[in-house]
């Protein structure tokens, strides 16, 4: 992928997480990587960075919904992506009612949905 077409990432991630995000792969599709791991360390980044892309680990606790809605307060027009494991598919449809634009995938599929993600068009909301 082109550098100049990379986009920069804010990604809040679960140190428990079965999804994993090597520096390697992150870099291999983004331009900027910031990986945090508490909401108020992603609110505070979002308060003095720009990013393309918001992308949250779905096994992070129940403050999810807050947490969204803090970013859509903070950025109302912020491209917010959310990593759910294919055994917690029954979120979605609430998530997606929320504006948040899911992934749902097995683990293995990582390293391909953030392929996918680093192509998101927001003004087309499609991945190219």
């Amino acid at each position: 992928m082109d550098t100049n077409q990379k986009k920069d990432l804010l990604f809040v991630e679960d140190p428990k997480s079965s999804f994993n995000a090597s520096a390697t792969v992150l870099e291999e599709f983004f331009n900027k990587v910031d990986k945090v791991s508490y909401y108020d360390e992603a609110l505070h980044l979002l308060d003095t960075n720009t990013y393309d892309i918001v992308l949250y680990d779905m096994s992070m606790h129940p403050e999810k919904i807050r947490f969204i809605k803090q970013i859509q307060e903070k950025k109302s027009r912020q491209p917010i992506f959310t990593l759910l494991e294919d055994t917690a598919e029954n979120l979605a449809f609430g998530l997606s009612q929320l504006g948040v634009n899911v992934v749902v995938i097995h683990p293995s599929q990582f390293d391909e949905a953030l392929e996918n993600i680093a192509t998101f068009n927001p003004q087309t909301g499609d991945t190219n």
